[in-house]
């Protein structure tokens, strides 16, 4: 068995693997992630592989790029995602070859981890650390029994069935609906809220994200006195059931807006007769907060990187529109 870099000569062949070891994920997504991977430098193409038993394939990690500034420098990095061993290779050293393969790479982030990924990756690559962990965090409003009823009569709502107003009104912030890429603001570098370590949230990132892609997403930008001073974006989606509105990303010139984001994606969610909203990010919240109600739960995603830096925890935010999170966790 031996490791071959991906080229666009094995998208078919990977694609059926993909989804043969992943049943339960979109397929769309699957294409959608894998187009990724070639979208980089061609020094840096080699981060996606898989693992051949002569012809076949039996094993592999994909990358998706995009950009990082830490400490002031800007570089690209990749979200490692769709990592597996086929079921009857696993046991055969095939997952400590790819760990080793990773190993070699100074650009990689992952979040999600199993436990004997977990267990394993730190002892086969002495500069792994940990990232931030991603919270689960879920919004109730006062129509949760009509979303009980919904769940229990399985009525799945269609994008149509949603309204998104043109303008949210929180406070004295004014939040307009984005129709189209060219109606987005973004700052100089795209980057938001000067941290150490900061995810670039650009023009670039916004096309391939939420416009270019098969998945229907509804940005707001966030205005006061005429100053663009935040945004956030959401979608319908089904976890456990429910319908529930998802708050994928979000970015803010003062951590003081956050709330406005959270009452505006609530608003959202009783407009159209939606009790529950949900949104994973590291940025850590109260277990429990009112006005309105955010619980945050038990669950916690764990990840790793090999970013260079000082010891200890990577810290960033992440949120939905990181690695696979929107993807893998709810459909």
């Amino acid at each position: 068995m031996h490791i071959v870099f991906y080229t666009s000569d094995l998208y078919e062949q990977l694609m059926l693997f993909l989804i043969e070891n992943f049943p339960n994920r979109d397929k769309r997504y699957l294409n959608w992630w894998l187009k990724q991977a070639t979208d980089v430098k061609k020094e840096l193409l080699n981060r996606t592989f898989v693992v051949m038993d002569a012809d076949k394939i039996v094993a592999c990690t994909t990358a998706n790029w995009n950009k990082i500034k830490i400490y002031g420098q800007e570089q690209e990095f990749y979200w490692e995602g769709n990592t597996i061993v086929s079921n009857i290779y696993r046991g055969k050293g095939i997952g400590r070859m790819i760990y080793e393969q990773m190993g070699r790479y100074l650009e990689r982030c992952t979040t999600g981890f199993t436990k004997v990924a977990y267990d394993i990756q730190p002892k086969v690559i002495p500069h792994l650390r940990s990232v931030s962990i991603v919270f689960v965090y879920l919004f109730v409003n006062r129509y949760f029994l009509n979303s009980l009823y919904e769940k229990i009569t399985r009525r799945r709502l269609e994008q149509t069935d949603v309204f998104y107003p043109s303008v949210i009104k929180i406070k004295n912030v004014q939040f307009c609906r984005v129709d189209s890429l060219e109606q987005m603001f973004f700052t100089p570098d795209g980057f938001w809220q000067n941290d150490d370590i900061e995810i670039i949230r650009d023009k670039s990132f916004f096309l391939k994200r939420f416009f270019d892609i098969y998945r229907k997403y509804v940005v707001y930008k966030g205005w006061v006195n005429g100053e663009f001073i935040c945004y956030f974006v959401v979608r319908l989606a089904y976890y456990k059931g429910f319908n529930i509105i998802s708050l994928v990303d979000f970015r803010y010139k003062k951590k003081d807006y956050m709330n406005n984001i959270d009452k505006a994606v609530s608003t959202i969610a009783k407009m159209n007769r939606i009790g529950f909203s949900l949104t994973l990010t590291s940025l850590k919240k109260q277990f429990l907060s009112f006005f309105p109600i955010i619980l945050r739960t038990n669950k916690k995603i764990y990840g790793g990187t090999t970013l260079p830096g000082e010891e200890g925890e990577c810290s960033m935010l992440i949120t939905s529109a990181d690695s696979d999170l929107d993807f893998v966790y709810y459909s």
